[in-house]
């Protein structure tokens, strides 16, 4: 994965370094517009489960989002979304023009790691 310069580098590796902190959370990327994964770490001693076409997840949960945001005037803006799978849930986060992906054990209680997501998140914007 090849990693470019996001805005505030500096605070998303501290954000990054927190929201891995948690025991249950695999991954922390960031996802552009479109769906391209900008910067991302994985948390050390972790074996990936997908590396093939990690941008084609990338892209879907991108385009998932921003296409949303067509709904927002309606529902009011969406502040995450959870997808839970057999081997891992994966929680989207849209944070500015990007959105923050991350992956968690599937045994994950995730309800408590979104509201420190969200607090972490809230600061970089």
């Amino acid at each position: 994965m090849s990693k470019v310069t996001f805005e505030n580098m500096s605070y998303w590796k501290s954000a990054s370094k927190h929201i891995l902190s948690f025991p249950e959370i695999r991954f922390v990327g960031v996802v552009n517009n479109m769906g391209n994964l900008v910067v991302g770490d994985y948390k050390k001693g972790i074996v990936p489960i997908a590396d093939v076409d990690h941008y084609k997840i990338c892209m879907e949960h991108a385009m998932d989002m921003f296409m949303k945001k067509d709904l927002d005037d309606t529902l009011g803006p969406l502040e995450y979304t959870v997808s839970k799978r057999k081997n891992v849930k994966i929680i989207v986060i849209p944070a500015r023009d990007y959105l923050v992906l991350v992956s968690a054990e599937p045994r994950a209680k995730i309800e408590p790691i979104i509201e420190e997501m969200l607090l972490v998140l809230r600061d970089m914007q």
